[in-house]
């Protein structure tokens, strides 16, 4: 039986299970049987039986058209019900229509790789929407679903119209929270960051500004051209009976070992200098003024650059071609020039004819030459005391008056070695030889024990009444304690039985009562002389 036929095909009763297995033919007049199907219930039309690459409507409705044949790689319209929408089906490579319900809403057929158009209702108009805009479309990576249109059916009826799945993509615009960015995009960096970077910058810059403006302004304080004009000295006469050695008359009668010295320590460092760090507040010269016979000073070589703005350089001394000056560490920190030192020295043992100096000098290896070449253009080695025999007999203090030798020197440091009395160079005696010391560095400011350096039987004693604070710096505070009366008496009680001492160093000379505590002890010590104690250079 071929499709098309006039011959009226049986109809099942309503209400029953119905089987027919209809016969076809192919193009080749080859009859391919269908398979069977059953329709159950009280539908009005049954499904049409599907064969394999194949379609085929079944028995319809009174009055319903025949279906017309499907052939292989065709597609066939199917008969519609009365004013039923079209149905769009899918099947895979092709698309079937199968029954639908009457007053059903059409479905837009959605075919793989393919569409196909399909019968349309009788006297209904063909309408074909346009294709919507291209959405744009990420590329789409395996591990995640595309969140744009990918696997939706198309609403779009028009059978010309390409799926979403064959159309070209679109580029995806980039994402803003990328976390893998292969390339460093200095357009991301945000606005904070360059902030706090432009912030760092002025921070940095400022502060070296900062720095190099307060070098300059201290090196321009301490170096300036009017340095020079407060290194101008004060009268250096002082008032004195005219029998009195050091200002008393007792003292003249003491050998010159057992009076004791009230001595500034780093004697050329004083702010009066613009020294950092100064040891005191106003120079040595006016200190001598005041009463003190004692002067601890330090010989340096400043640099090349530095000399030329701080020293004289007197030809008439020798040092037009020194860097020598008088200065604790580094010319840096505070220079005294050598011209003004040595020379103020001379001119107080010049005009006080009765006063006598012990002087001891810390000397570098490379500014002892030149200190000595100064100290003998100076004129100052007339007043040296230099003791005549390697045993030394120390004279009273009135006889080195009588004799205008009023200035005892010692030294340590450079070249200095120990070496008998009569022969030590320019009268400077090799300070170890003669002396025993208290902590050299002040860490010990209450007893009288000392650090014996040279032989036991010394014949000086210097007791070191000084400390640091905790910064390591000289302390007027702490000066004005040891310094008082009280905190003198009772360190030299510790002494009862030891060493006498014969210079007392200080700092910040200005401070305490150091110039009235020497007065007494060297009136108790001409009372205890008298008396028989104190001649073996003990304390009694």
């Amino acid at each position: 039986m071929k499709f098309g036929s006039k011959k009226k095909q049986q109809e099942p009763e309503k209400g029953k299970p119905s089987f027919f297995t209809p016969k076809s033919s192919d193009q080749d007049g080859t009859e391919v049987e269908a398979s069977s199907l059953f329709t159950w219930g009280k539908k009005e039309e049954a499904p049409a039986p599907v064969t394999k690459g194949r379609s085929f409507p079944w028995s319809k409705k009174e009055e319903e058209v025949p279906a017309a044949p499907v052939t292989k790689g065709r597609s066939l319209p199917w008969s519609k019900k009365e004013e039923e929408a079209p149905v769009a089906p899918v099947t895979k490579g092709r698309s079937l229509p199968w029954s639908k319900k009457e007053e059903e809403a059409p479905v837009a057929p959605v075919a793989k790789e393919r569409s196909f158009p399909w019968s349309k209702k009788q006297d209904a108009a063909t309408v074909v929407a346009p294709p919507p805009p291209p959405e744009p479309v990420a590329p789409v990576t395996p591990p995640r679903s595309s969140k744009f249109s990918f696997g939706k059916k198309s609403t779009n009826t028009s059978p010309s119209s390409k799926s979403v799945a064959t159309a070209p993509p679109t580029p995806s615009p980039p994402r803003k929270n990328s976390s893998k960015r292969t390339e460093y995009d200095e357009s991301m960096v945000s606005e904070k960051t360059r902030r706090k970077c432009c912030s760092c910058k002025c921070v940095i810059g400022s502060s070296c500004l900062l720095i190099l403006l307060a070098i300059g302004g201290v090196l321009a304080w301490r170096y300036g051209p009017w340095f020079q004009g407060s290194l101008s000295s004060t009268n250096l006469q002082v008032e004195s009976c005219p029998d009195c050695c050091n200002g008393l008359r007792s003292n003249c009668k003491l050998p010159v070992n057992k009076v004791l010295f009230p001595t500034l320590h780093n004697a050329h460092s004083s702010k009066d200098h613009k020294f950092i760090g100064a040891s005191h507040e106003t120079q040595f010269e006016d200190a001598l003024v005041e009463g003190y016979r004692g002067l601890q000073l330090s010989t340096c070589t400043c640099e090349n650059v530095l000399s030329n703005a701080l020293l004289e350089r007197d030809p008439a001394l020798g040092l037009e071609n020194s860097n020598m000056g008088f200065c604790h560490s580094a010319c840096g920190t505070g220079v005294r020039d050598p011209k003004a030192v040595i020379e103020n020295i001379k001119t107080f043992l010049d005009v006080n004819r009765r006063e006598v100096l012990i002087v001891e000098i810390d000397m570098t290896d490379d500014s002892e030459d030149d200190f000595r070449t100064a100290l003998r253009a100076s004129g100052l080695l007339d007043h040296v005391y230099i003791p005549d025999s390697k045993y030394v007999d120390w004279p009273k203090m009135g006889k080195l008056v009588d004799k205008n030798k009023r200035l005892i020197l010692f030294g340590r440091g450079g070249s200095l070695r120990s070496c008998d009395a009569p022969d030590c160079r320019d009268g400077i005696l090799y300070f170890y030889d003669f002396f025993a010391q208290t902590e050299p560095d002040g860490s010990d400011a209450t007893s009288c024990d000392s650090t014996l350096n040279g032989d036991v039987n010394v014949d000086y004693f210097l007791v070191n009444q000084f400390q640091k604070n905790q910064a390591k710096m000289p302390s007027p505070t702490i000066a004005n304690d040891l310094n008082s009366y009280n905190e003198l008496s009772a360190r030299f009680e510790d002494c009862q039985g030891k060493l006498e001492p014969n210079l007392l160093s200080v700092e910040f000379w200005q401070q305490g009562d150091v110039l009235e505590f020497v007065q007494k002890d060297n009136e108790n010590r001409y009372e205890l002389m008298k008396m028989g104690f104190g001649k073996r250079g003990l304390r009694g």
